[in-house]
């Protein structure tokens, strides 16, 4: 019986193992938002340069001040994380999953370290989507006060103006080719 139940538990811990995956070495970071992370859950891929490299780990509002999100990310030890490095949320397809994406500038080599006991922090940008809907909403609000403008501008009695403008530039249109007939009798070789 005793011979049996060690067999038992050494089949169980060499399946927990074996069906555990392979374990790799992975490091913890910190990314940090104001902007609203819609679609991003925990066990979400981390990708860097759209490799999968690791999950995101935990979503929490900073106790610090509540409107930051902190994001915590696993990521492979042998990826090369920046000064330079940014983050971006990227959404997938049609469903629009959301997964973290890691990506370096190239502009500042030195290595990301840790700060005050914190984890390494890494910055979310803007990602495009996210820049394409401010400037598209800026540009609405644009042309939108540019037609308040235009209909402010076109009062009745401007539009009268207008209106008569039009009329005088029609008749003098008229009168050019009558002007044009009567210079060119001037200016003939004759005269």
């Amino acid at each position: 019986a005793g011979l049996f139940t060690l067999f038992l538990g050494t089949c169980v811990v060499a399946s927990v193992w074996w069906f555990g995956g392979k374990r790799e070495d992975n490091l913890r970071y910190l990314v940090t938002t104001k902007k609203t992370i819609t679609g991003l859950n925990a066990q979400a891929q981390v990708r860097y340069r759209g490799i999968n490299v690791g999950k995101v780990e935990s979503i929490a509002l900073d106790p610090a001040n509540a409107q930051n999100t902190r994001i915590i990310i696993n990521i492979l030890k042998n990826i090369p994380m920046t000064e330079g490095t940014r983050a971006k949320l990227g959404h997938q397809g049609v469903t629009g999953i959301a997964h973290i994406l890691l990506e370096d500038s190239g502009r500042e080599a030195a290595s990301l370290l840790a700060k005050a006991g914190d984890l390494p922090q890494i910055p979310m940008q803007d990602s495009f989507l996210e820049e394409l809907s401010d400037v598209g909403g800026e540009t609405l609000r644009q042309a939108r006060d540019l037609l308040m403008s235009a209909n402010q501008m076109l009062t009745p009695k401007n539009r009268e103006t207008l209106s008569r403008t039009l009329e005088n530039f029609e008749v003098a249109s008229g009168n050019a080719k009558d002007v044009s007939e009567h210079l060119k009798q001037i200016f003939s070789p004759e005269n």
